[in-house]
């Protein structure tokens, strides 16, 4: 029983092993004459693919994330799948705004570029795998409506 114990105290004071990270590298293209906020929600599932619970939020300062013709941004998450959508909140209101039948009035992207046709696309289309050497996501940002 002393053997046991012993080897539990030992077990607890080890640290516990950090959880890999990579970094999810933005390059947009689309906004090069934008001034304003693009939000972004990163999801790791089908089940909350494009609803409210994502992963995390990222904010993008148009003007001050520019380099030349792009909008890049960095945000670092625990390996894994992902996807993601974005926004241009082109009229500041800090909402997406749409049309009578949902279709998206500002500015809108998925990661891959995942196509959206009658309706947003599905989740196999915009995911990806994020490793620790990190991946690069080149998006255009486009009007739908």
């Amino acid at each position: 029983m002393k053997k046991l114990a012993a080897t539990l105290a030992i077990a607890l004071a080890l640290p516990l092993a950090a959880e890999e990270t990579g970094m999810i590298n933005l390059e947009l293209n689309g906004l090069a004459n934008a001034s304003g906020s693009l939000y972004i929600g990163f999801y790791d599932s089908r089940d909350t693919w494009l609803g409210d619970a994502t992963v995390t939020n990222l904010v993008l300062d148009v003007e001050q994330s520019r380099e030349g013709e792009l909008v890049k941004g960095n945000i670092e998450l625990p390996v894994g799948e992902y996807a993601f959508s974005l926004y241009f909140d082109a009229n500041g209101n800090g909402e997406m705004d749409t049309n009578f039948i949902g279709i998206p009035k500002e500015p809108v992207a998925m990661s891959n570029n995942a196509k959206v046709r009658f309706g947003p696309p599905d989740y196999e289309d915009a995911v990806f795998i994020l490793t620790a050497e990190g991946v690069t996501q080149n998006i255009v940002v486009v009007t739908l409506d």
